[in-house]
């Protein structure tokens, strides 16, 4: 089997929009690349005026945040990229006062002295504004992180997984860049300075041959659009049978006799892919066939001493030992500069990535549309603002009077939902027809996937539907405030979230019970030592079951209940980690503190709530199957009445 292997893959002549789709085989990976068909130069080209106006917004946000330490930042950056031209300069004119005074036997004794003085000055100012730029550099990422993290939290519903963190980093590489790219520019005219009479300009290009050579030429992931998957059959049965060692499998493996299996197979898989890479796939990039290239760059960094060489044996009064020492190790200098700032240009493209994305992320428009209308509402003629909970209607399009009570009475069909980027086909709501009347007690049944949760979100306006209208007290839902319908609804669901706060952190805000805090420690070579007097200080975490947080969630959502201002309770299968009594407890405690509630209980566990129901809604694949009380359910014996049959067959004699 042959470790790598590249074609074009024709898919729709795999062009489009000037993208051309490769695929290659290396070892038991498959990668797909896309390359565009402009030059190298044109995408930089095109990046960089996309990133200039980023810039300019970045510096100024930084700036605003911080600007005694912006500017004292700044400073140190710059004087930090000169440090080792001006160190090259002095190094370079104590040596040839040194070497002077060697050939003459007449050595410039003030000279020398002034040259090691301004070395042990310049060597102790930069360790001075080296330890002052460290302290600002602490400060102000202390405070741009903040400013990021606030802003990003108040975009806390986007889906964007950009970090404050992930924003300072890139701003740390984007600084590094323009840092070092004042490093080659002193670099540059140092080395101008020194080879005046040893070719000048001639030098300096001679110098920066090989790393523009390597720039050019260097291909890596970094640059490329693509993916990869582990193809290889073996590779994946491997990667398996290795996950099957961690403790997670442990009793299964322990129990089903399973280790010396799972070794033999391991061996013989081992065997299969011998030869056969799985290094990552982004070696593929840079790999190389043969040595030439290697063979041929190292020529090029070379040629700084060949050119000094010659230039020597033709003119040698030009030339002297402690120059062509300095002219070497300001090559070699400028060398590795310049090769590092290629290398970190694919960093500062990535990082001017994330800078866009976090720009993006603080400026994403949300989909769910915000009515001006308050809730509840403030009208003589209805009587929604009273005692009375939410009413629900779901159908198709809007009606033509809202405000009267006529479309109480029309065909209720037809709203649809599919999630976003969700790689199923059918949608999880699908044309489904429903009316709730306010203060009634709804249970929606059904089997797994059958769109009962998604229900929960279109009611509660976690979710807009994708087609149809959903009435809320006679209004479509859009034309009221979001943060208004979220007041007065309370959710109780299957994910349990303990907030990370005190209870006294939030009883103020009416909001929550919290038994744990956020606490952050670091410890260091204090593992496994549970004898070291330490140990005994360090903050110890109380973990807390599925039932107890659940009890937490629940508490919290009838300390909401003492407002007086929920008027719609979505209860989605909030007991499943209860044992029968807390369940009981908590389904009498919901319905004995209902006053007028409309209630809406997803649940699989019919006893305590489907006889007292005044609806019971039964769904089937994002369909509503069925719909009536329990007596009339029962007697039509369909989806609802076998649902209920199959639980009470265990109670039977």
């Amino acid at each position: 089997m042959k470790n790598d292997s590249k074609q074009t893959v024709n898919a729709n002549e795999s062009k489009r929009d000037e993208i051309i789709v490769d695929e290659a085989q290396y070892g038991v990976w498959t990668l797909r690349v896309a390359r565009s068909v402009q030059s190298r130069a044109e995408v930089y080209w095109n990046e960089l005026k996309m990133a200039y106006p980023l810039f300019v917004r970045l510096l100024t946000d930084i700036y605003s945040v911080s600007p005694t330490l912006s500017n004292i930042f700044i400073a140190c950056n710059i004087w930090d990229g000169t440090q080792d031209a001006l160190r090259m300069h002095l190094s370079s004119s104590l040596l040839l006062k040194i070497e002077a005074g060697v050939i003459s036997g007449v050595p410039d004794a003030r000279g020398i002295a002034t040259s090691v003085v301004l070395q042990l000055l310049c060597s102790t100012a930069f360790a001075y504004i080296g330890w002052h730029n460290s302290r600002a550099l602490r400060k102000l990422k202390t405070e741009v992180t903040q400013h990021f993290k606030f802003t990003l939290m108040k975009e806390a519903t986007s889906s964007s997984d950009i970090s404050a963190n992930d924003a300072w980093g890139a701003i740390s590489k984007v600084i590094s860049f323009f840092t070092e790219l004042f490093k080659i520019a002193s670099q540059l005219l140092l080395i101008l300075h020194l080879s005046r009479t040893s070719g000048g300009l001639t030098f300096v290009l001679i110098c920066v041959v090989k790393p523009v050579f390597s720039a050019m030429t260097y291909t890596t992931w970094l640059d490329k659009v693509c993916f990869a998957y582990a193809s290889n059959t073996d590779f994946r049965r491997m990667m398996s049978l290795g996950t099957l060692a961690k403790d997670s499998y442990r009793q299964g493996v322990v129990s089903h006799n399973l280790g010396a299996w799972i070794i033999k197979e391991y061996q013989k898989i081992r065997k299969a892919l011998a030869g056969i890479t799985d290094e990552h796939p982004y070696y593929y990039f840079s790999r190389r066939d043969t040595p030439t290239y290697d063979m041929f760059a190292e020529v090029l960094g070379n040629l700084p001493i060949a050119h000094c060489a010659i230039l020597a044996i033709f003119r040698p009064s030009a030339f002297s030992v402690a120059s062509i020492a300095i002219l070497q190790q300001s090559a070699v200098t400028l060398r590795y500069s310049l090769e590092n700032i290629f290398r970190s240009a694919e960093e500062f493209r990535g990082a001017v990535h994330s800078i866009r994305r976090t720009y993006e992320t603080t400026e994403v428009l949300n989909l769910m549309e915000d009515g001006d209308l308050a809730y509840p509402r403030v009208d003589e003629k209805e009587d929604w603002n009273g005692e009375k909970g939410m009413s629900f209607e779901l159908k198709y399009g809007i009606s033509q009077n809202p405000s009267s009570n006529s479309h109480l009475d029309s065909v209720l069909r037809d709203i649809t939902f599919a999630y976003r980027g969700s790689e199923k086909n059918s949608n999880a709501l699908n044309g489904i027809s429903l009316r709730i009347k306010p203060g009634q007690l709804v249970v929606v049944v059904g089997a797994n996937g059958s769109g009962k949760s998604t229900l929960i979100r279109i009611l509660s306006r976690l979710y807009d539907p994708t087609d149809g209208t959903v009435l809320i007290d006679g209004r479509p839902s859009k034309d009221y405030r979001v943060r208004d319908l979220h007041r007065a609804t309370t959710i109780l669901s299957q994910e349990n979230y303990v907030y990370p706060l005190t209870f006294a952190n939030r009883r103020e805000h009416r909001a929550g019970t919290i038994l744990n805090a956020h606490v952050t420690h670091f410890h260091n070579n204090l593992h496994g030592n549970r004898g070291h007097p330490l140990m005994g200080e360090l903050k110890k975490t109380t973990d807390i079951s599925g039932g107890e947080k659940q009890r937490i969630v629940a508490a919290r959502s009838f300390m909401r209940f003492k407002s007086g201002k929920i008027k719609f309770v979505a209860v989605d299968e909030p007991s499943a980690a209860l044992d029968a009594v807390g369940e009981l407890h908590l389904f009498n405690r919901l319905v004995d503190m209902r006053q007028g509630k409309t209630m809406v209980f997803v649940t699989h566990r019919f006893g305590h709530l489907t006889k007292h129901a005044d609806l019971i809604v039964c769904m089937k694949d994002g369909l509503i199957v069925e719909t009536g009380t329990h007596p009339e359910l029962m007697e039509k014996n369909g989806g609802y009445a076998k649902l209920y049959d199959i639980q009470a067959q265990a109670f039977a004699n």
